[in-house]
Parts: structure tokens; sequence; C-alpha cells
């Protein structure tokens, strides 16, 4: 009976700690692409950092920094420590050792400086757990609020979700995590996070991950030279549907939400990966059943469900012919009619996207090589538009397709140079057309070509009032202490003037 009273004991530990994007995935994952919309101006939009397995240096059982005076007294000092880590605020480690688990606590603030100020102050926790290796769980949390010029704080890019004012103060919080059985080709997850899927540095035409995290369910295998990913999540609509009499319910009636995305990938060479997928929007229903058969053309399916949802087909690939060299490209298309696909009908929405990752050939002393990359991306007007708010191809009032929008040609670039893994800068560039006309993803397209326009109506690139942006952003990451990283960056913008930005972030975790 005793080994099953102690397997009783770790799963409501395990269960208790729902919940960051850290999954191990499979090799060539569709939900980890090698090249990333990377360059932040949070440290809560940064990826966490690595730590070291801190719990066997504990030992096994509980471990917490009181135990003793000498132990306290040495965790005081690691909080000023540069390098690694030494301690946590609470670890366990079975007798076993095939359950641990560390518990961290952090806080921190980030400063904006558009003309006026304004900051947001943190506090947060963070918990990691494995069971034999290859069960794992991990869980961000954080809430805070901001300080200073609240007027401003209303368009930072942290509040991507539900917020309120608490006197007379924006605070909100959020949650990412995942629990996730790994194998060396097979990863199971139940989590909330946000995944991009295709290669970019501007931002996914595919589905791109500058949005709030949302609850997912995913599956990917591989077997020999193919893999399969499958994820179904579940999506907050943008707007509410007013069918009471009472205000207050309808201002809590948003539909159900669901996205569905299923990609095949090929790599019929180490250096050489090849894929096609589709992607559902859909809801006011439950789940549907259809959307979860992985090799099925879900294109099909939707038409024989009476043409209600939302679907993007999408295809790609990445070949390295030679080390330094990395290229990917990608296609997505929100609509397809064989008959006008070469036609300006405004119902031809798709988006194209490719570009390239060098090394450079010189290297800071244990330091990862630095890199540049070029990329372009097109998309076309109407790109993503749909006409219900449980069918756009949004998230929480934020599009899930390329972040910049449609009806527009970008060009942008990023260098990257690190020092060792305690600090790193990059610096990025990009040029954007864009044309009004069709533009952005809010718009209702029956609202736009009412009638027989809906089958004959036109769109042309840069139709409407033409903007050209140009952006240059900096950013420097110091990570050189135990428990401290900070981040300083900056974004100069020019439409008609130059607009600037400084941002400054500090993060405590131990």
């Amino acid at each position: 009976m005793k080994p099953m009273r102690k397997s009783f004991l770790i799963l409501p530990i395990l269960l208790c700690c729902t919940a960051l994007s850290a999954l191990r995935f499979i090799p060539d994952s569709a939900f980890n692409p090698p090249v990333k919309d990377i360059l932040q101006s949070s440290l809560l939009n940064l990826q966490q950092p690595d730590r070291e397995d801190t719990i066997s240096i504990y030992g096994k059982g509980l471990y917490h920094p009181f135990a003793s005076i000498s132990r306290f007294q040495d965790a005081f000092i690691d909080a000023f420590r540069t390098g690694k880590a030494r301690h946590s605020i609470a670890g366990y480690q079975s007798a076993d050792s095939l359950f641990k688990t560390e518990i961290n606590v952090l806080a921190g603030y980030e400063s904006t400086h558009i003309g006026t100020d304004y900051g947001f102050l943190y506090k947060g926790a963070r918990v990691a757990a494995s069971y034999r290796s290859r069960l794992q769980l991990n869980m961000l949390w954080w809430n805070g609020l901001f300080l200073g010029d609240q007027t401003e704080a209303q368009g930072s890019e942290l509040i991507d979700s539900f917020s309120r004012i608490s006197n007379g103060k924006i605070s909100f919080d959020n949650l990412s995590g995942d629990l996730s059985y790994n194998a060396p080709n097979l990863t199971l997850a139940l989590g909330r996070g946000k995944f991009p899927i295709g290669n970019a540095i501007s931002g996914s035409i595919i589905m791109n991950d500058r949005v709030n995290d949302y609850g997912y369910l995913l599956a990917e295998g591989r077997a020999g030279a193919f893999s399969l990913s499958l994820m179904h999540a579940s999506l907050m609509a943008d707007s509410i549907y007013a069918i009471y009499y009472n205000s207050f319910l309808n201002n809590k009636n948003y539909p159900d939400k669901f996205a569905a995305v299923h990609q095949l990938s090929y790599h019929p060479r180490s250096n050489l990966n090849l894929f096609v997928g589709e992607t559902i929007i859909y809801g006011n229903r439950g789940i549907d059943v259809n959307y979860l058969l992985p090799i099925a053309f879900w294109r099909a399916t939707e038409h024989n469900l009476w043409d209600r949802d939302n679907v993007l087909i999408f295809g790609g690939g990445n070949y390295q012919p030679i080390e330094p060299l990395y290229l990917y490209a990608q296609l997505a298309l929100d609509e397809l009619s064989y008959g006008q696909l070469f036609s300006d009908w405004w119902g031809n929405k798709y988006a194209l996207q490719g570009g390239f990752r060098i090394s450079l050939p010189v290297m800071l002393p244990r330091s990862a090589k630095p890199f540049i990359n070029m990329e372009i991306t097109a998309v076309r007007p109407f790109t993503y538009t749909h006409y219900m708010s449980h069918t756009m191809f949004s998230h929480d009032k934020r599009s899930l397709g390329y972040p910049k929008g449609s009806n527009l040609v970008d060009v942008s670039a990023l260098i990257q140079l690190p020092y060792k893994s305690i600090m790193l800068w990059q610096s990025g560039l990009s040029f954007t057309k864009q044309g009004s006309f069709g533009s952005d993803w809010h718009t209702n397209y029956n609202d736009v070509f009412p009638g027989e326009s809906l089958h004959n109506g036109t769109a042309h690139w840069f139709e409407g009032d033409i903007t050209k942006t140009t952006t240059v952003e900096n950013s420097l990451l110091i990570d050189v202490f135990a428990h401290h990283r900070l981040l300083v960056s900056h974004k100069a913008e020019h439409l008609n003037n130059w607009d600037n930005t400084i941002y400054a972030a500090w993060q405590f975790s131990f």
C-alpha cells in the first residue's frame, strides 16, 4: 500500500500546479520554429531563463532557505551574486529522485517613456515540476498595476486581455503553463500559452504569438520522415452577442470560440523540412469533433458543415544548404477560388513570407554565433477578415494573423549579438508600405461588399490611403546576475515624424 499512497500524494501536487510554454518539443516542431519574433520591450514577454538543476544540490525532501541560519545567510548573499542561482524559495525531491519540483517568486518594474512616463509594477510566481523526466509541469503567474500616466498606459502591449481600474490605476494579471508528457518523438500537452507557426522575425502570417495566452490541447508525433502536429485552442471572442433584454447579461455574453490547427511535415533530409496545414476558427457551439481528426482535409469538412467557419490553408518549408545559412518561406491562403485566383477579386486573400538567417563568421569568446536575419512579407487586402465575432481570425481583440495587418509589403532585418549567456544585444529595422483599404482584420467584408459585389468586387494592392512606416528598434538584455534581469530598449518609428519610446525593465526572481 505504501507505493500507492505515495503516488496519491504526488498527483495532487502536480494538479495544483496547473499550468509557461516550456514544452520539450519534438524535433522540427510546428509550434517551436527556429526563427521567431523575439525583439521585445518587456521581460514578461521574453522567455524565462533556463535554471540549472538546483534540486540535486538541495538533497532529498523539502528544501527552503529558512531551515538554518547558515543556509539563510548564503541564500541572502545569493540574491546579489552573479552567475548561476544556488537557491530558490522552495523545492522538493522525493527519496527515489523521481519527482522534483521547484518554486520561485518574482517581482519587477518596467518603465516606459513616450513624452510622458508610466510604469508597471508586478509580482508573481513560477513552478516547475517533473516526474520520471517524461511528465512535466510548468506554471508562470503574475499580476500588477500601472503607475504614472494612465492614459498612455492603456496603449501598453502588455494589456492583451481583461483589465480593471482600481483607485484610478489599471491592473491585470496573467497565467500560462502546461502539463505535458514528453517522449523522444511524441509530445502530449494540456496548457495555457501561445505559439507561433512558421518562421518569422516580423510576425507570423500563419499564426502569431503577440496575443493573450489561450487554453489548448496539443499533440505532436514523428515517425520516420514525417511528423504530425495538432492543436485545439479555446479563444476569446472580440465582441458580445446582445440577445438579452438585460444589459448586464449581454456584457458577459461572449460566444464560444475555438481554433483548430493541424500540420503535416515531411523531412526528406536533415537540412530540409516541408509542411502543409490548416487552421479553422469557429464557435458559437461546442467543440466540433470534426476538427479533431488530424489526417483530413478540413476545408472539405467545413463545406459539409454548411460553410460557416473560417478556414486558413498554409504551407511552406525551410532549407539549410550550408551550415551558416538558413532559408525559409511560407504561404497562407485565406480564400480559394480557382476561377479568380489571379484576378483582382477582393476574395483573393493570401499572404507570402520568406527570408534567410546567416551566422556571422566572427564571435565573442564562449558565446553563441551572432547572426543577421532578412525577411520580406506581402499580405493582400482583406486577408484575415471574416463576418462574425466568433469566426474572426483573432483572439481577445488581437489578430492571430500578421501583426501589422493586411494590404502591405514589409521588409524587416534583425541582427543579434550574444555575449556568453549574460548579455544579448538585438537591433531591428523595418519598412512597411500599406494601403488603408482592407488593412484591418476587424472589417466585416459583408459590409464592404454587400449583395452581388461579394462575388465580383475588387481590391488592389495598396488601395486607399498609403502609409510608409520606418521602425528602428534596439534592445540590450543583461542576465549577469543570479536572480536579477535587466532590459533596456529604444524604439523609433517614423510615419510623418519620428516618435521615440524608451523602455527599461528590472526583474527579480528567487
